[in-house]
């Protein structure tokens, strides 16, 4: 099974749109499955809560691992977007960016809790940020407009 992320309108319970957590043929990141793994491979669900920046219309995934949490022969390539930090466009469920923390994990490293947001300075600037904790004891800043580490 998938771990597909859609948003539904509240009123009519109709579907506004979908994101594909593992890119179907045609979509960004579908090259980064290869030998067509992308058409049986399961999992790369939201594990932990989501986050929501209501302000910039954000909301922020993260992503944990593909099937076959320590055995990745049968899907090999970087199989985006499993273990990313995935940022969408709230409205339209567009990427607006990703981080992939590990690329082709097989060692269940998943993003253990949900992103943090957070206005901080560095250097005099003042940023906007996200916070990702990992089960490698990272903690892993971004621009959360960007996408960009701090």
């Amino acid at each position: 099974m998938r771990g597909d992320i859609s948003a539904y309108d509240v009123r009519t319970g109709n579907r506004l749109w979908i994101f594909h957590t593992i890119p179907q043929q045609g979509e960004y990141g579908n090259e980064s499955w290869k030998n067509d793994s992308w058409k049986y491979t399961g999992n790369v669900g939201a594990w932990p809560p989501l986050s929501a920046d209501p302000e910039l219309g954000y909301v922020y995934l993260p992503l944990e691992a593909a099937t076959g949490d320590l055995y990745g022969g049968h899907r090999p390539g970087d199989n985006l977007f499993s273990q990313s930090l995935v940022c969408l466009d709230v409205k339209t469920g567009k990427r607006i960016w990703h981080f992939q923390m590990i690329h082709h994990d097989t060692w269940d490293y998943d993003l253990p809790a949900p992103p943090v947001l957070a206005n901080i300075e560095v250097d005099g600037a003042k940023i906007k940020a996200v916070a990702q904790v990992s089960k490698q004891g990272f903690v892993c800043v971004f621009d959360r407009v960007t996408g960009k580490p701090v």
